[in-house]
């Protein structure tokens, strides 16, 4: 797909920056001009003030960033608290976090070539058994990538994806676990994507989803938003438009019952606590709970925030995309 600069038809008077200024007006994805701003808002989980603007397309249904921070700054967003949460979502019981992932992966697939995209310590990687897999990883960060293929095996490639060094048609499965949203050109990405995976080999993303009813209730204060991290948001129409374009079959797009809920709700007592004059400890930051606190968590989760991503995943608006699509066979 061309680039959005290339479809810009300018006459030989326009200035760069006229350019420059038509181009972010159009959307990354389709080039159209049909956008309008979406929402702007903070990056929450580290507590900062600086704001963010989202524009969203309203023929793909993209929704992104406008100038976020450089490639060269966003490491000032990615603290090591942000790391250390990461970690510990994909670790503890791996096989218990996983084992939906597992055995959906192994519905398409029994054996073979796997690569994760965006490994971070491995946790994924460890469950998929050795004897009929050879595991395969991408990680930014040399230590984490180390513990990777310490407790995996794994051979992990650290560095930009795009610049892995894959042959083309290495892989009969690539995933992709909250990965794409980070991405600064996702064309380019799921080109590699495409050109990585062996023909009839699956890809397998998840991602948050821009349309889901909590994103709808809870607003510049749902999770999935993530800014400035994230910087594209996917519904299941920008999803499937973007992948249909670069040649991917769509095998299944569903929204699991998983839920955001208590992380957005804590965003909005924060802002609550802000606004009367407090200081809210920011979700960056670790923080014990009493067993009484557990119990009523717990209870929550059973009577309210279970049933509510029961029924927002039937019917299709929970707040994660779960997106299988394969390379046609040749």
């Amino acid at each position: 797909m061309p680039s959005v600069l290339e479809n810009v038809n300018e006459p030989a008077t326009t200035t760069g920056a006229e350019v420059e200024n038509k181009k972010a007006l159009s959307c990354p994805l389709c080039s159209k001009d049909e956008i309008q701003k979406l929402l702007e808002a903070p990056d929450r989980f580290h507590l900062r003030s600086e704001r963010y603007s989202l524009m969203r397309c309203r023929y793909c249904n993209c929704v992104w960033t406008i100038e976020p921070p450089s490639s060269s700054e966003m490491w000032q967003h990615y603290t090591e608290d942000y790391h250390k949460a990461i970690m510990s979502a994909g670790e503890g019981s791996a096989a218990d976090r996983w084992k939906d992932q597992v055995q959906r992966i192994s519905s398409e697939k029994r054996s073979g070539s796997i690569l994760d995209l965006g490994c971070s310590s491995g946790g994924f990687l460890s469950t998929m058994p050795k004897d009929r897999w050879k595991l395969f990883g991408i990680e930014m960060e040399e230590s984490t990538a180390e513990r990777a293929r310490t407790s995996t095996g794994a051979e992990v490639f650290v560095g930009d994806i795009v610049d892995a060094p894959f042959a083309a048609g290495s892989f009969d499965v690539i995933t992709c676990f909250d990965v794409l949203e980070h991405i600064y050109d996702p064309q380019r990405f799921l080109r590699k994507v495409h050109e990585w995976l062996k023909p009839g080999g699956i890809y397998y993303a998840m991602l948050p989803n821009i349309d889901s009813w909590e994103s709808h209730l809870f607003g510049t204060y749902w999770f999935g938003l993530e800014l400035p991290r994230h910087l594209f948001h996917f519904s299941p129409h920008s999803l499937r438009y973007v992948l249909k374009a670069l040649n991917f079959e769509e095998v299944s797009l569903t929204t699991p019952p998983i839920s955001y809920i208590e992380r957005s709700s804590g965003y909005v007592f924060s802002g609550v606590a802000e606004a009367v004059g407090f200081s809210p400890t920011s979700q960056a930051k670790g923080r014990s709970r009493s067993f009484g606190w557990r119990l009523v968590r717990k209870a929550g989760r059973t009577m309210l925030i279970n049933p509510f991503a029961q029924v927002a995943a039937i019917a299709g608006a929970g707040p994660c995309l779960e997106a299988v699509f394969r390379k046609p066979a040749q």
